[in-house]
């Protein structure tokens, strides 16, 4: 299969707005964080299941978040959800934001570091999390020129 991003649609809601009914900065964070919950998930690997049995753990390394448009309270936005690296200890997730009418509203890199639970030292990502995540290994250009799924 070829690459593809993973697509899910949300609405901003009153918790994610300012005074003024636009969204605010932190609200993107909930947006990445369910976007990438949500791929994990399809990929075959639920948060629920790692938590289970844990071998490792997968915490936050970086966050970066370009804001470029202005969406507002009640706006469809799709969040397009895909693996820009798979390292040997760490995994770079990108979600785009996008507005129903094609803007880009915002666009956020995030990067987790595959530790061990016991000493909380860089470990290599499993072949399972890696076979799982290879289906939305792809390029910023790539996963921005993918049609629909």
């Amino acid at each position: 299969m070829p690459p593809c991003p993973f697509r899910l649609t949300e609405r901003i809601r009153w918790a994610d707005v300012d005074l003024v009914g636009i969204m605010r900065f932190s609200a993107v964070t909930r947006f990445v964080e369910m976007a990438e919950q949500e791929l994990m998930r399809d990929a075959g690997l639920p948060y629920r299941m790692l938590f289970d049995a844990p071998e490792i753990w997968m915490p936050r390394r970086h966050l970066s978040v370009d804001f470029l448009a202005p969406a507002r309270i009640d706006d469809l936005l799709t969040l397009v959800t895909y693996v820009s690296r798979l390292g040997d200890t760490s995994v770079t997730f990108n979600v785009d934001l996008w507005h129903a009418d094609g803007t880009l509203v915002a666009a956020a890199t995030l990067v987790v570091v595959c530790v061990t639970v016991a000493e909380f030292t860089k470990r290599p990502v499993p072949p399972m999390v890696r076979e799982a995540l290879a289906p939305y290994v792809c390029s910023v250009e790539e996963a921005r020129s993918a049609p629909s799924r």
